[in-house]
């Protein structure tokens, strides 16, 4: 695998998915994201057995490349390491490839990084989501109705 990404939609797409890992979980695999790169761009997963997060980056967005595969293939590294080391990259594109036995290499200017990643194959599947059964909805007013509601919300388990 091997591909070069612009750095801010790597930090966001990171940042989404770390919101679903988990650093103490009885499965070590599930403290890694997830990261596949294909033709049609990077997917990033983050799972604790529980919840599961997904995040898309395509090729291109209004015109412009954000993505460009090089080689496809799949990877998983530890969350942790993998996050702090892409927020502090110093230039705007990322270049990142897998090297024998899972070494991969994150490389942003003149700073490169070697993380041990694991078989993607391991990490567990996300369920299929029935196209048929799916609405779309705008992140701002998903935003604005959550927040109209969520004062009613309790704060305790006691007490529903």
């Amino acid at each position: 695998m091997r591909f070069t990404i612009q750095k801010d939609y790597l930090v966001r797409s990171v940042q989404d998915v770390m919101k679903a890992v988990s650093s103490r979980t009885t499965i070590p695999i599930l403290t890694g994201i997830k990261v596949v790169a294909t033709e049609e761009g990077v997917t990033l997963t983050g799972s604790d057995a529980d919840i599961s997060i997904e995040s898309f980056i395509p090729v291109e967005d209004a015109g412009k490349e954000i993505v460009e595969i090089e080689q496809s293939g799949s990877i998983i590294l530890q969350a942790k390491y993998f996050s702090e080391i892409v927020k502090k990259l110093p230039k705007e594109t990322v270049e990142i490839s897998v090297e024998n036995h899972f070494m991969t290499k994150i490389k942003s200017g003149k700073s490169e990084f070697n993380l041990n990643g694991l078989d993607a194959a391991e990490y567990p599947l996300l369920p299929q989501i029935e196209e048929h059964h799916v609405f779309k909805i705008p992140t701002d007013l998903l935003k604005h109705m959550i927040r109209q509601t969520v004062f009613a919300v309790s704060s305790s388990e006691t007490r529903p």
